[in-house]
């Protein structure tokens, strides 16, 4: 895996244009945006979106080059970054090109947002990532892409179920 500082920078400016401006998206969304999306894209492609490393912090998996990609934005002017009530926001006016992403990718991208944004504070989603992948590394050590599917260990039910008894039927499988 080879961490892309492009591809990284163009999804957290994405994000921060499609959603900075929400009220109370802030670090800790983005921070949560990027490490499903990532996830997610990795789990299903079998392949990395950015190459970003995540480590275990606090509330949850972050981004090791999330602090240098997102100084250098803000340094070039492509993103504003404040403080308003002791959560960090940010802004951008500027569209960016993410011509370099494959629609499942964006698909991916656009879902964390969305999600995140629409069905939860910075608190619970923070309690989403605290799961047994974050809980077994050390503070400060990596959290391997995989380890998003730590607690989703369990009994298709439903659709699910159906889709699994098909698949295993297909594939001769008891």
């Amino acid at each position: 895996m080879q961490f892309n500082s492009d591809k990284f920078g163009r999804a957290l400016h994405y994000i921060v244009w499609k959603a900075g401006n929400r009220p109370g998206f802030g670090a800790t969304k983005l921070n949560k945006v990027l490490w499903f999306a990532d996830a997610r894209v990795y789990v299903l492609h079998r392949g990395y979106m950015t190459g970003a490393t995540y480590i275990r912090e606090k509330h949850g998996p972050v981004p090791k080059q999330l602090v240098p990609i997102r100084t250098a934005l803000e340094k070039a002017g492509i993103i504003e970054v404040w403080t308003d009530r002791g959560q960090t926001r940010f802004r951008t006016k500027t569209r960016p090109d993410m011509s370099i992403f494959s629609a499942d990718e964006m698909k991916a991208i656009d879902f964390w947002i969305d999600e995140i944004d629409k069905e939860h504070t910075a608190a619970s989603i923070s309690e989403k990532t605290h799961d047994y992948g974050w809980d077994i590394a050390k503070m400060g050590e990596e959290i391997p892409l995989y380890a998003f599917l730590a607690e989703r260990v369990r009994h298709p039910e439903g659709d699910e179920l159906e889709w699994a008894r098909k698949a295993a039927e297909r594939l001769g499988l008891p």
